[in-house]
């Protein structure tokens, strides 16, 4: 008689060897339906449009909440997360950039100030003394043309008095 005949380790070994077989077959079976799904949602995308990819947006959204809700998390997810790196980053170039556009207006005005070219403060200033200086001389031009005995702007001759 065979020492093997009557020990259940060969038939446990036979049937172990059979369920690694059957659940290879089962995950080979599931990654190919995984990857025909893929290659079906890809179709489906390339001839849809944007009006799928929207859909599968909605979805992913409704399943992200679902998943929050079984979990019951509080805390932000990876897209908040993602978010929030995103806002940090452009913060920060934000930041830089407003550092450079400052050094170079600054280096700007230095250039502007030594060739002598007037800031717009001094501008505006310079057209308000224009227009003070313009209304004088309308002012003056207005009383000489209803007087004519008056003396001319700048004389310095006293009304009624002559040359």
């Amino acid at each position: 008689m065979n020492r093997y005949e009557n020990d259940d380790r060969r038939d446990d070994d036979a049937s172990f060897g059979d369920q690694a077989e059957r659940f290879s077959r089962r995950l080979s079976d599931s990654a190919q339906q995984v990857w025909l799904a893929g290659l079906g949602a890809l179709g489906r995308a390339q001839a849809e449009g944007g009006r799928f990819f929207d859909g599968l947006v909605k979805e992913g959204e409704a399943w992200e909440a679902r998943r929050r809700e079984r979990h019951g998390e509080q805390e932000p997810g990876w897209r908040d997360n993602v978010e929030q790196s995103l806002d940090d980053a452009r913060e920060k170039a934000s930041g830089t950039w407003n550092k450079v556009e400052k050094a170079f207006d600054d280096q700007v005005q230095g250039v502007l100030k030594r060739l002598r070219v007037p800031t717009a403060d001094e501008v505006t200033a310079l057209e308000a003394r224009l227009d003070a200086l313009s209304s004088r001389l309308a002012k003056l031009e207005n009383r000489a043309s209803v007087d004519p005995d008056a003396p001319a702007p700048g004389s310095h001759q006293a009304p009624g008095s002559s040359p």
